[in-house]
């Protein structure tokens, strides 16, 4: 605080000064004391619930302690510009309460100057005091459930009671693994429509682990993009990396036009391409099979369930998970599920596969499909199509009947 006390008259505009008297520790009162601690905060923030803002993540999603001590380092992205909750926290106020405190000189302590008094220690960068103070808080009191899930986030582990939807809630959740109980949407609404941005790195680190994922991740990856150019060359090729297959080619590139410069437009383009539509000119190793037939990704997959069974499935499941909305990816699976029988499954996957759906493999086992739903009519079009085009595909006798 400062050594004079200002009192502000609402007409005419006029500010009378005046000294405040000193006081020293033994003259001082815990009942006195607290008051004028107190009024760095007052109106403005109390309980830990309200020191999240002064949280933040990187592209880890983990929360750093120093998040709190003020400005974040350049490497860690993520960062919310520190200001101290109201006026500038007294030191000289605030350790005279401290050493009376631990003297245990006091006798009713309110709840919320208590937490107060805890969060200054991280606010000022005394961390000896805070983890002492969080010792005699469980000693002398026991720790609010808030507090706990604060403290969880910074490392400590706590039981806590989990069942409320907030933000606190959803990210002690993440921190301690349990994701079904972390509601991901609902952070995403705290970020783009409340100011919680300091937590985007949570929500790409789900991204990232194929958490969170489907169309409700679009907004928030749109919105992210727009710090693109403040980032290191190792964020941003992170953040291209991560994202690739997980928006829709054509959204996901009229973005990338806007934040790439030309030459990286064309690389990510180019991987985009591979990503969507794969690889048609790579050739594939021996699998023991009639090859003199032109092999296809498509072709390929057929002979690599043939092979490897359940554990090529797992694989592209894996892919998918990953990459959701690859054209190849879903045509692959579309493909597996079709060897197994399952038609309903096959045109789940073989609608998301894009223009590559009319390629002459997966377009012949669509055709098969229909032609056992009893939609002839349309199966023999597509039949004669591909024979008139000399396009009817050729599977090697090792698989059998296709």
């Amino acid at each position: 605080m400062s050594s004079k006390s200002e009192l502000k008259l609402p007409w005419p505009e006029m500010t009378l000064h005046f000294p405040a008297p000193v006081q020293t520790i033994s003259e001082s009162k815990l009942g006195d004391l607290w008051p004028e601690f107190v009024q760095a905060f007052q109106g403005k923030y109390s309980r830990f619930a309200s020191y999240l803002m002064y949280l933040s993540t990187d592209f880890s999603g983990g929360f750093k302690v120093c998040s709190v001590l003020g400005a974040n380092p350049a490497e860690n992205t993520f960062n919310v510009p520190f200001t101290p909750p109201g006026p500038p926290i007294s030191k000289e106020i605030r350790n005279q309460i401290w050493a009376l405190c631990q003297k245990r000189e006091w006798d009713e302590v309110n709840r919320e100057e208590w937490e107060l008094l805890g969060m200054s220690f991280l606010l000022t960068g005394e961390l000896d005091s805070f983890y002492a103070w969080v010792e005699m808080t469980k000693k002398e009191f026991g720790l609010s459930e808030e507090c706990k899930k604060f403290l969880t986030l910074l490392g400590w582990n706590f039981e806590t009671n989990l069942t409320e939807t907030n933000v606190l809630n959803s990210l002690v959740s993440y921190v301690i693994g349990d994701f079904a109980k972390a509601d991901f949407s609902f952070l995403a609404q705290a970020v783009l429509k409340e100011g919680y941005w300091q937590f985007s790195g949570v929500l790409f680190d789900a991204i990232a682990k194929n958490i969170w994922k489907g169309r409700e991740i679009l907004p928030f990856l749109d919105f992210l993009s727009g710090f693109y150019a403040d980032w290191q060359n190792w964020e941003k090729s992170k953040f291209l990396k991560v994202t690739l297959g997980k928006v829709p080619p054509f959204s996901v590139l009229i973005r990338a036009k806007k934040i790439l410069t030309p030459s990286e437009f064309i690389e990510y383009s180019n991987h985009l391409k591979l990503l969507f539509r794969g690889d048609f000119e790579e050739p594939e190793g021996d699998f023991g099979y009639d090859l003199a037939i032109s092999v296809d990704p498509f072709l390929s997959t057929l002979i690599r369930f043939d092979k490897e069974g359940e554990s090529y499935k797992a694989e592209l499941m894996e892919e998918l998970e990953s990459k959701p909305y690859s054209y190849i990816v879903n045509l692959q699976y579309a493909i597996v599920l079709y060897r197994q029988g399952d038609a309903n499954g096959f045109l789940q996957y073989y609608q998301n596969g894009g223009r590559l759906r009319y390629l002459a493999v997966p377009l012949y086992l669509y055709a098969r499909v229909m032609e056992n739903k009893n939609e002839e009519a349309l199966a023999n079009s597509i039949f004669q199509t591909l024979d008139k085009l000399r396009k009817t595909p050729v599977f090697p006798s090792e698989l059998g009947e296709i």
